[in-house]
């Protein structure tokens, strides 16, 4: 998914509701205690509402998360339904891949992922999604039940995600490919162990058709 537009208009509202508040916060410090909770990991699901919380939390007295949420909740329906969408080679890439492997989606909490590409007619080209319970906490019995669902062994499996510190660390313990998309807020997070090195980073979506075709030939 594109998400810039998303994410941006989001900062912009939620910067407006914290000065309204009292907390006289400038676009560069908003960025900064925004970029601090990414990349240090305070975000257990990564979903927008847990980052609201979170950069309340870190400017706001306690209890002013709540109240800022409850007001930006309509701006972020709103934005998920004019400001996300899938990036243009979305769609040739999942039919590609659709028709030569079995394609799972792991959404997190806030589910706008799964929406968006149901209302874009994508969510097609997926086998099966994981429901939010599983996506947000991942572990090793989780992985097992996925690839023991899909009745493949791990040296067949192929994870595809934006998080080092959540999907890809645990499939990589496991000794799954993982591939990293670096088009997402998490590109800023640097890997703290060898768990959270991605085998592959790609740039763009339009890549991986190749990228797992050369996979395979291996």
């Amino acid at each position: 998914m594109d998400e810039e537009n998303f994410y941006s208009f989001i900062d912009s509202r939620l910067l407006y509701l914290l000065n309204q508040l009292g907390s006289r916060i400038d676009i560069r410090n908003y960025c900064t205690i925004k970029n601090d909770i990414i990349r240090n990991r305070k975000l257990q699901i990564g979903g927008i509402e847990e980052l609201v919380v979170q950069i309340s939390k870190a400017l706001m007295p306690v209890g002013y998360e709540k109240i800022i949420l409850k007001y930006i909740l309509p701006s972020i329906e709103f934005a998920q339904k004019h400001f996300l969408y899938p990036f243009d080679d979305a769609k040739t890439t999942l039919e590609f891949l659709s028709k030569n492997f079995r394609l799972l989606l792991i959404d997190n909490q806030d589910n706008k992922i799964s929406r968006t590409l149901k209302f874009y007619n994508l969510d097609k080209y997926f086998d099966c999604c994981i429901l939010p319970d599983m996506a947000r906490d991942p572990n090793k019995k989780i992985f097992k039940l996925i690839l023991n669902m899909l009745k493949i062994n791990s040296k067949e499996a192929i994870l595809i995600g934006d998080r080092l510190d959540t999907h890809l660390l645990m499939a990589n313990k496991l000794e799954i490919i993982t591939i990293l998309l670096s088009h997402s807020p998490f590109n800023i997070q640097v890997p703290r162990n060898q768990n959270e090195l991605p085998t592959l980073t790609l740039n763009k979506l339009s890549e991986l058709p190749d990228t797992i075709s050369a996979i395979n030939q291996n």
